[in-house]
């Protein structure tokens, strides 16, 4: 998962968001949050985290997950998040559109049931 934050959102605000998203998914009982590693900088030492992206171990479903997200953007608007399984993602934003609802639909025909 990763949170876009708003369209303007720096790095700074997109891992505050993520930390507040963090937050709600643990209180939700879904599943288990750690921050997404990622490649350190060389001569770095320890290990770097993409402290917008969050890995979610689902203890739940994945309709529920999206529930607890669309619960969040509910009180972060104009606020994006990026859900991704085995390569497959979808993207939810405030703005319901049509097309946007048929494509979580469909995202959640692919993996609705994992």
């Amino acid at each position: 998962m990763h949170v876009d934050g708003f369209p303007d959102s720096d790095p700074e605000e997109r891992a505050e968001l993520a930390w507040r998203l963090r937050d709600d998914l643990i209180a939700s009982e879904i599943g288990s949050v750690s921050q997404a590693r990622t490649v350190a900088p060389a001569g770095a030492k320890g290990v770097a985290l993409e402290w917008a992206q969050l890995l979610v171990t689902l203890a739940g479903t994945v309709p529920g997950l999206v529930a607890v997200v669309r619960g969040w953007q509910v009180r972060h608007p104009h606020s994006s998040v990026t859900l991704e399984i085995d390569g497959d993602r979808v993207t939810l934003s405030d703005g319901s559109s049509a097309e946007g609802r048929a494509l979580l639909e469909a995202w959640l025909q692919r993996h609705g049931t994992e």
